[in-house]
């Protein structure tokens, strides 16, 4: 409840700072931009490097550095700007439009989605049972925060029946990205299967090894983050067989 209040009073705060645009002696005074709200979008960074900034507009300070192939939740958009959530520092700020690759896919929970969660789920009941492809990633991943003084990820019941079920979800619609056409972002796919959290990331990766698809990780910096990422704790796995790319890999984390 704490961090949808904060959530909330940044949004507001970014409202009305465009009422807050400079006039010139002479000039006319500008259109001040909209606020209109988006809901269940994400966003991909298709620059290098990218400013988050406390307000639409260049003129406010940076509070953070983005990097291209990052995916960010988009909350709404002001003129040419837009509001968005870093899932990785749990930070609320404005980007410029230009340099974001906006899905703009709304998913309501339905009776269709409970239908597919209902097929899809493994069974509630007992201790779950890794596979061998599974605990191999879990293993690397562990072993990769071991080495950097990080304490393991352990594994979340509840988060590695999602994973799953994304990883199928997948493999049986034939697309690869965050935004699912059947749950929405992970975020929202998150929450649907009844779990909270502060902070959360998910990793996706087609690979025809488990080995392969974690040093791809490794190699790329918004991937590793969430691998090294001390506020998660928790962790969901997914691994399905694709005939596209040998195997579909979900891993999800959760910081409580």
């Amino acid at each position: 409840m704490k961090s949808k209040f904060i959530v909330l009073v940044v949004m507001a705060a970014l409202l009305i700072s465009t009422t807050c645009y400079a006039t010139f002696a002479g000039s006319e005074p500008r259109a001040r931009p909209a606020f209109e709200k988006m809901d269940s979008s994400t966003g991909e960074v298709n620059v290098s490097v990218l400013n988050l900034r406390e307000g639409p507009s260049t003129d406010y300070p940076t509070i953070g550095k983005l990097s291209k192939g990052q995916v960010l939740t988009v909350m709404g958009r002001l003129g040419d700007w837009y509001a968005v959530y870093d899932p990785d520092t749990g930070r609320v700020g404005a980007v410029y439009g230009r340099y974001l690759d906006v899905e703009d896919v709304t998913v309501p929970v339905s009776a269709n989605v409970a239908e597919k969660k209902e097929k899809t789920s493994p069974p509630s009941s007992g201790k779950i049972v890794l596979t061998e492809d599974e605990q191999k990633l879990l293993e690397l991943v562990n072993k990769a925060r071991e080495e950097n003084g990080l304490e393991p990820l352990a594994i979340d019941e509840n988060l590695m029946k999602v994973a799953r079920i994304k990883a199928k979800d997948m493999v049986e619609n034939n697309y690869f990205s965050h935004q699912s056409p059947t749950y929405g972002s992970p975020f929202d796919m998150m929450r649907q299967f009844d779990n909270t959290f502060k902070s959360a990331g998910e990793n996706i990766a087609g690979n025809k090894t488990v080995e392969g698809a974690f040093k791809a990780w490794m190699s790329s910096e918004t991937h590793k983050k969430n691998i090294l990422n001390p506020g998660f704790k928790v962790t969901g796995i997914g691994i399905e067989n694709s005939p596209t790319y040998g195997k579909i890999l979900v891993q999800q984390f959760i910081g409580r």
